[in-house]
Formats: C-alpha cells, sequence, structure tokens
C-alpha cells in the first residue's frame, strides 16, 4: 500500500508498518497560482512539479494508511492564515455596548426601549460611572430572576 502521509509515496506493508521509515511533511502541500510548497515548509518553493517532489520532508515517523482530512491548500487558505487579526475580539465589551445589546435584547421580547433607557440614564447619573451601571442591572435583573422562583412562576398549576 502506498503511504498516505504528506510527501511520503513509499509502498509499505500495511501490517508492518512500524518497521518502515517514513519521512514526511507534517501539514499539506500548497498549490498557490505557479508556485508548490508544502505549507510546514515555506521556505522550499518550487515552480516544477518534478522539484516540489524532491522537496526533502520534514518529519520522521512510521508510514500510515489514513491520509488526512484536509489534502491540499490553494490561494484561499494562503490569505486566510494571513489575514489580519483583530486584538480586541478577547477584550471584555465596554458598558456602553453592554447596555446596547442589553436594550436590543429586552426589544426583543417586547420591553419598550425608552423604559430601559430612563432606568439606566438615571443609574448612570446618580453613580456617574457606566460600569457601575451595568453591575446594578445585572443585580436587579438576577433579583427578578431570583424572586420569580418563589412566585407562582415556579408553582405547579
Amino acid at each position: 500500500v502506498r503511504c498516505k502521509n504528506f510527501g511520503c509515496q513509499q509502498f509499505f506493508d500495511p501490517t508492518k508498518a512500524d518497521q518502515t521509515t517514513c519521512i514526511h511533511h507534517k501539514a499539506p502541500p500548497v498549490f498557490h497560482e505557479t508556485v508548490k510548497y508544502w505549507s510546514c515548509c515555506p521556505n522550499s518553493k518550487a515552480y516544477d512539479w518534478d522539484e516540489f517532489m524532491k522537496i526533502p520532508g520534514c518529519q520522521r515517523g512510521t508510514c500510515s494508511t489514513e491520509g488526512a482530512k484536509k489534502q491540499v491548500m490553494g490561494g484561499c487558505d494562503v490569505r486566510a492564515d494571513a489575514a489580519p487579526k483583530r486584538i480586541d475580539d478577547d477584550l471584555p465589551a465596554d458598558p456602553r455596548k453592554k447596555l446596547d445589546r442589553l436594550r436590543a435584547g429586552l426589544e426583543s421580547i417586547g420591553v419598550e426601549s425608552s423604559s430601559f433607557d430612563r432606568a439606566w440614564g438615571r443609574l448612570a447619573a446618580k453613580h456617574g460611572d457606566l460600569g457601575v451601571v451595568v453591575s446594578h442591572m445585572g443585580k436587579s435583573f438576577t433579583e427578578v430572576l431570583q424572586s420569580m422562583d418563589t412566585d407562582e412562576v415556579n408553582l405547579p398549576d
């Protein structure tokens, strides 16, 4: 059987796979326009198929009959890997954005946005800090939800 590891192409006996030495690449090849290279070895590029197949593997192991899920990469994959990454994705949302999302959620269940705006506006005027307003709103909503447990909501019909 032919080895399924990237770049190996060696024939081996699957019952004795542990006795074979496989020099292969750990990641799939990239074919972008006329250039060909292994994504794990981006500094070894070739423009001819024979040159590409001569690029030595970067990993040593045993031959395998199981192929990888992603067999080849193209221009879209290369561009996606090189795309700029947002540095603020992991940052917590600022309090104003949290209030905007809360307003949108409340509107979606039928709460009037003017009532919500009045409530958080009064809290902002009182405390002067939107972080405190968000914390107060969170506590208030938690209290209301917990009081529903003891009211008629959870009682059997």
